[in-house]
């Protein structure tokens, strides 16, 4: 949900690429209590979408696993595939493999955009762009043929090109009919459909495009500034608003589907540790339905790093619950 610049500068030069009334924290001793358990696989909660640096995202991602003390290669990386125009499509078709060059080991979640800004999602659907999608798939299928696939994330917010509202049934062609055209390129492939929580700028779920193009229920959440204490914001606005956390589990079990959450950070709010401690619980309290979680640590429209000091005891507790243990 934060937005950044993604865009990416050719190879010959340093790439940078990147795809609400205050209320005081409760005591940092209620939100560090130990947990009721550690998760049985912590590396499928600890993935990230992480800064560009001088040599790419895998390499960021190696610091960042160094960091959490987790295994090489054993949690997955977030990135973003093309940004604001068609020609994007085509321009940056050489990114997942810097991917696979620094690591084919790694596996990626790519965020797809359905379509661009000036471009109809009826357009798509009637398959007016059908070789940039073309171009996408056999970029991300040659260099992670086992991709997560992430496409039109977001559908409910205004801000989206592919803003679902008032077309969903656009929306819902346009993503059936680009899931067939990556699925002739990798059998392997798995397709992420992830609203923003809670209510936002339409219901997400008149815009689901169907079990069968659907792997996975995603979740974007971020600590926003809403009122009350942390306790209660998180009670009023993550676990148990309109397509919060709760929603969210009872739509992917409905469905029959895993959850992820391909998003999510503090920064908006500020330090937040009691935010890391509610969502690492959600997450073990729901392991055995969740096939991934990334934490969104690069600094966007709001600051959401966490290993670099600036949230310093959100940033200790994370690292504590989400590292492994030796």
């Amino acid at each position: 949900m934060p937005r950044i610049d993604r865009s990416v500068s050719r190879r010959s030069t340093i790439i940078q690429l990147a795809a609400v009334a205050l209320s005081g924290i409760v005591p940092v001793c209620s939100a560090t209590k130990p947990a009721a358990r550690h998760p049985l696989n912590p590396a499928r909660f600890a993935g990230a979408f992480v800064n560009w640096g001088p040599h790419g995202r895998e390499v960021t991602l190696q610091g960042w696993e160094k960091w959490l003390n987790q295994a090489p290669s054993s949690v997955v990386g977030v990135d973003f595939y093309a940004q604001s125009t068609w020609q994007d499509f085509f321009t940056f078709d050489w990114v997942p493999g810097i991917w696979k060059k620094l690591n084919p080991a790694r596996n990626v979640v790519w965020s797809v955009p359905l379509t661009v800004k000036g471009t109809a999602l009826k357009d798509v659907a009637d398959g007016l762009h059908d070789a940039e999608f073309e171009t996408a798939a056999k970029a991300i299928s040659e260099a992670q043929p086992k991709a997560i696939i992430r496409m039109g994330w977001e559908m409910n917010l205004q801000s989206m090109a592919w803003f679902a509202k008032d077309q969903e049934a656009d929306y819902i062609r346009a993503f059936r009919r680009v899931v067939d055209i990556f699925r002739r390129h990798s059998s392997g492939l798995k397709y992420d459909w992830c609203p923003g929580w809670g209510p936002q700028d339409s219901p997400a779920d008149l815009a689901y495009p169907g079990d069968d193009v659907v792997d996975y229920v995603g979740l974007d959440v971020y600590d926003f500034r809403f009122e009350g204490s942390a306790a209660e914001r998180w009670d009023h606005f993550y676990l148990k608003p309109a397509f919060g956390l709760q929603w969210h589990k009872e739509f992917a079990t409905r469905h029959g589907k895993a959850m992820s959450y391909p998003e999510w950070g503090v920064g908006n709010f500020g330090d937040n540790p009691f935010f890391i401690r509610q969502m690492h619980d959600w997450f073990v309290e729901n392991e055995s339905n969740i096939v991934y979680a990334a934490y969104f640590d690069v600094d966007g429209l709001w600051p959401t790093q966490i290993d670099n000091n600036q949230f310093p005891e959100s940033q200790r507790l994370f690292q504590r619950l989400f590292g492994r243990e030796s």
